[in-house]
């Protein structure tokens, strides 16, 4: 797996991309090496014509006390809940190995495109927005090591100086980040460091950002594992601040224009530190033709949703998301592995969020009635009555389908409603071999089969999609009119 840190909104100034970061020596006690004697051997009538002689393996060393972690340890968390809702995921299934973590604040949770843009590294999307590098440290355990990762790619360091935090401080919580990365992966796991990028909405920190930025560049000098990549200088060059067009409206995250430039420094650094892995071979991961999944996306409170029961009233077996609550985000990262068949045997599909919900339906205008005449087999109201909806530019709307056969083709059906006055058309977007995509009018007059104001019978379908090398599809959900997008289920049948 590969790990990516991100530094905090801020970005550093311009080190050289090419610069590792240089990993924090680590303290050993000294190691005594005991050799047994042995024991004299008897003579006998004929001498051996080859004496062996045992050598004994000396015990490896405890590493010493950490040398960076005092100040992150006392650090307050302010994120626990969103850090521990990855660690029950993992918990339940950990994914593919051979992944590249990319961990950090609000830019990596915010970055849609990451998982399609790596998606032969197999990316762990690890970010937690609003949070500190301290926190990032303090988290280490869950969000980075357990995973076992290629490379580690990091972006953090900026809300920390936003709230005020020295930049010797702000380096010391990255060295205890790396120190902890050191301690348990091995010194020689690749870390990458995204400078601190320079923004609109934070110009006035700009020198803190760029000291931090500078100093990790100096340590990359001195580990060869670790490798500071300069982001902050393609940005300084468009002008100082850098141009608004790399910014979404609040001048301080990145539009799609930033973060093409982000990867403009990025990719190469991450191929270097972790080559891509190879492509699935076809056959690898077959499911027998006319295999069908469903899949409902959607809260589970009683007032906004609930889970489909498996079987359902038409015997089919449902895969549900997290049990989750009306109006709570679903943030990029998250998934669900083990996917089952409508049959409920088992598989090894599963679904990761590369662009963040919300969770919503029942009381605020799901298909709560769906007629089987209409929909067929998605004519079932605990999965058309809540949904998963999307805004602009924070939770953009996106699922990555993992687990899949390059060899295979397969059908992928979409469906949508919210019972509200106002036109809303969704855009979906199916990329994998080749790119698909449709719109669905979800609300608004003539939305339904009888004029009324809700989706009732227009299924989004996609026939003969064929994965991409590494066995994986993205959807991508947009707002093409109104306020919002919605996706409420999800069908995947094996062609």
């Amino acid at each position: 797996m590969l790990l990516l840190l991100h530094a905090c909104e801020s970005s550093s100034t311009g080190a050289a991309d090419s610069s590792a970061i240089e990993a924090p020596a680590e303290t050993e006690p000294g190691t005594e090496s005991e050799s047994e004697p042995e024991s004299p051997t008897e003579p006998e009538s004929e001498p051996e014509s080859e004496t062996e002689t045992e050598t004994e393996t000396e015990p490896e060393s405890e590493p010493g006390p950490e040398q960076h972690c005092a100040e992150v340890d006392a650090f307050v968390p302010q994120f626990t809940e969103d850090i521990a809702r990855f660690a029950a995921q993992d918990d339940r299934s950990p994914g593919p190995p051979g992944s590249v973590v990319f961990v950090g604040s609000s830019s990596i949770r915010r970055w849609e495109g990451l998982a399609l843009a790596y998606t032969d590294h197999e990316p762990r999307q690890r970010g937690v927005g609003g949070s500190q590098l301290a926190e990032i440290a303090q988290a280490a355990d869950a969000l980075v090591l357990r995973h076992d990762p290629r490379a580690v790619v990091v972006f953090a360091g900026t809300n920390d100086v936003d709230a005020g935090v020295p930049a010797d401080v702000v380096v010391e919580r990255f060295q205890c980040l790396r120190e902890r990365v050191a301690r348990g992966l091995g010194s020689d796991r690749p870390v990458l460091f995204i400078g601190i990028t320079p923004t609109i909405a934070r110009w006035d920190q700009w020198e803190t950002a760029d000291a931090v930025n500078q100093a990790v560049a100096a340590l990359a000098e001195a580990d060869p594992a670790l490798t500071y990549v300069d982001v902050p200088s393609l940005f300084l060059a468009t002008g100082s601040p850098p141009d608004a067009s790399l910014f979404v409206a609040d001048g301080l995250h990145l539009s799609d224009a930033g973060y093409a430039l982000w990867d403009r420094a990025l990719r190469p650094a991450v191929d270097a530190a972790a080559p891509p892995l190879a492509p699935v071979a076809p056959g690898s991961a077959p499911l027998a033709s006319g295999t069908r999944l469903l899949f409902d996306l959607g809260p589970s409170n009683a007032e906004d949703g609930e889970l489909t029961p498996s079987p359902d009233w038409l015997g089919q077996a449902w895969s549900n998301w997290h049990a989750a609550e009306g109006g709570e985000d679903v943030l990029p990262g998250e998934h669900l592995d083990g996917l089952v068949a409508d049959d409920g045997a088992a598989t090894g599909v599963g679904v990761v969020v590369t662009g963040g919900f919300y969770l919503n339906g029942r009381s605020n205008g799901g298909l709560l009635w769906p007629d089987p005449a209409l929909l067929g087999g998605l004519a079932v109201g605990s999965a058309t009555g809540d949904f998963g909806y999307t805004v602009p530019d924070d939770q953009t709307g996106g699922l990555m389908l993992r687990g899949l056969d390059p060899g295979q083709s397969y059908t992928v059906r979409l469906f949508a409603a919210r019972d509200e006055a106002q036109r809303r058309v969704t855009s979906y977007t199916l990329r994998g071999a080749d790119t698909r995509a449709a719109t669905l009018q979800t609300s608004g007059a003539g939305a339904g089969a009888l004029g009324g104001t809700t989706n009732d019978d227009t299924v989004v379908t996609f026939v003969g999609v064929i994965p991409d090398p590494w066995g994986h599809l993205f959807l991508d959900v947009a707002i093409a009119e109104g306020d919002y997008a919605y996706l409420s289920a999800l069908e995947l049948i094996v062609d």
